[in-house]
């Protein structure tokens, strides 16, 4: 078998840039007088401008936010409050109810009725009993304001 050439690459290869070179263009002249010169562009400042109303929009919401965290703030705090005063008043009603189970316990009636009798008060069977009857009187009804208006009416007319 035969041996197969080695394989040899050709170099496209040229020293420099392949691109034309340019001469720079001489500045035509007119009547024998040159041209002014251009001067380089000064690139303008860009100004962005700020719609007023949208950055009064802006500070509005942000106060409102503001305002609405404080608002939050304060509710969680009241809501504290009135856990902590429920839980006492309920604390507070149940002392009460237990203060008047110890007072109603702690008095006997006919211990009361003797003191009452020592003291010079008299017992309700030997009190003298008056009955008094009491008649409402009759009031006329006051005719309405309609029953007014038509009687006027009859009266302007008869």
């Amino acid at each position: 078998m035969a041996r197969q050439p080695d394989i040899q690459y050709v170099r496209f290869y040229t020293a420099g840039s392949a691109a034309r070179k340019l001469e720079p263009v001489k500045k035509p002249r007119k009547n024998g007088v040159a041209l002014p010169k251009m001067k380089p562009r000064v690139e303008k400042r860009r100004v962005i401008r700020v719609d007023p109303l949208a950055v009064c929009a802006v500070v509005t919401a942000v106060f409102m936010l503001f305002a609405m965290a404080v608002g939050m703030l304060e509710l969680g705090s009241l809501t504290d409050q009135a856990n902590q005063m429920e839980s006492y008043a309920a604390k507070l009603s149940a002392e009460n109810a237990q203060l008047e189970a110890q007072y109603h316990s702690s008095y006997d009636l006919n211990d009361v009725e003797q003191k009452a009798l020592d003291m010079g008060f008299v017992s309700e069977d030997q009190l003298q009993h008056i009955t008094v009857e009491v008649s409402e009187p009759v009031v006329e009804a006051e005719p309405t304001a309609w029953e007014e208006f038509c009687q006027f009416v009859t009266e302007l007319f008869a």
